[in-house]
């Protein structure tokens, strides 16, 4: 067997990451794309539909953002650019611990705020409608853009990746916005977003368990979601929004058990 140079090693693994960026743009622009097509382009938050929603978030979120984007991920790890604790997937006891201080700090935060609304439902019908995206923009922005450009960082020192990492998934998170409804496609709206986006930036790469950083983005998109629908609408049970949840819930942990956690070396060996 042929023993690769250390120049040939690094050859190597500056392709592989390379391919990563380059696999990474290709999930982001193509649920960008998605986005626009299903929600910005017929400004979705203000002309809602249960068919409209159903079809941007089964597309644009289920299928692209969680589908492909953890196929993406499951490249990462194959070609040795990432661990799977890198990535935020972590064994499911520690996961439940860190959802549990997630839900606690972020609903905190999201309740000092002063929503709109404190009826339950309009709270909840908020949480069902915001959730489905929020696992998007995580799996994409954080996980598969942060975490190809925190790669091609690394060769300046750790420190210096998760810096690269961290401006890479931000700035692209608030860019991702041009393809929603207004107000969020407003150009201060963008770099506005880029500070709760820097919150989570520091959750997920600190944290590394994308589940909690989930459900803390969660709550920082309530917010601004809530102050940009028609409470009257979220005051009644809108079953539509409670199927698509389940179904991103489910579709999360499948692709994450299928794509991630049956790789030989299991969930929590490499790093």
């Amino acid at each position: 067997m042929k023993t690769l140079s250390s120049e040939e090693k690094t050859t190597t693994t500056l392709s592989g990451i390379s391919q990563a960026i380059i696999l990474a743009l290709g999930v982001y622009l193509l649920w960008t794309a998605a986005t626009y097509l299903l929600e910005g382009r017929i400004s979705l938050v203000h002309n809602p539909t249960p068919t409209g929603r159903v079809i941007y978030v089964l597309t644009a979120n289920v299928v692209i953002g969680i589908g492909l984007a953890v196929w993406a991920l499951r490249m990462f790890v194959v070609s040795n650019i990432a661990g799977i604790k890198q990535l935020g997937f972590r064994s499911w006891q520690r996961t439940i611990i860190a959802i549990l201080l997630a839900f606690v700090v972020g609903g905190g935060l999201f309740l000092l705020q002063g929503p709109p609304s404190f009826n339950p439902l309009v709270l909840f019908n908020g949480l069902a409608q915001v959730l489905p995206v929020s696992i998007a923009e995580v799996v994409v922005c954080w996980a598969v853009i942060g975490i190809a450009f925190e790669a091609w960082g690394r060769s300046k020192g750790k420190v210096v990746g998760v810096i690269v990492g961290i401006v890479a998934a931000n700035f692209l998170f608030g860019i991702y916005h041009y393809a929603h409804s207004a107000p969020f496609n407003q150009t201060w709206m963008v770099f506005f977003l880029m500070i709760p986006g820097l919150i989570t930036s520091l959750v997920y790469f600190l944290g590394r368990d994308i589940y909690a950083a989930i459900i803390f983005h969660n709550f920082l998109g309530m917010m601004g979601v809530m102050q940009n629908v028609d409470l009257e609408r979220f005051s009644q049970p809108l079953y539509h929004l409670y199927i698509l949840l389940v179904i991103s819930v489910i579709a999360l942990i499948a692709a994450d058990g299928f794509f991630l956690r049956r790789l030989p070396w299991g969930p929590d060996t490499r790093i």
